[in-house]
């Protein structure tokens, strides 16, 4: 009978260190879960804090073209005096390389009596 008495009691101990195991088991995946779902949480909420959203709406604006005939005496830096939004161009040389690009330029000699096109910015919407 004592014989019979340890493989009980063994088998119990057996029974008792699975049944801790599956509870170790699922309580690391449990933690994991949270722990996952912490650190995405984590990561949306820091990449919304970080956001630059502009909700004011005075601060939008709408880059339009326009085509002009060349005037006597127009130079590119002339225009560029007329139309370069400080805002949004760093320089005149910036807005001036632009409108190159645009109009095919190779060189920054414009004729009297051509046309070009040139951007400009807006806070009117123009449908």
């Amino acid at each position: 009978m004592n014989q019979a008495m340890r493989v009980y009691e063994r088998d119990l101990r057996n029974q008792q260190r699975k049944i801790r195991r599956r509870r170790e088991v699922r309580r690391i995946f449990i933690l994991a879960g949270i722990a996952i779902v912490l650190a995405l949480a984590f990561a949306f909420s820091y990449h919304a804090f970080l956001s630059n959203a502009n909700t004011e709406l005075g601060d939008i604006s709408y880059k339009y073209y326009t085509s002009i005939q060349i005037a006597p005496g127009d130079t590119l830096w002339s225009l560029a005096d007329k139309y370069a939004d400080k805002a949004h161009y760093s320089s005149q040389n910036q807005y001036i390389a632009e409108v190159m690009s645009i109009n095919h330029l190779t060189g920054q000699e414009i004729y009297s009596g051509n046309y070009l096109i040139l951007p400009y910015y807006s806070s009117e919407y123009v449908k």
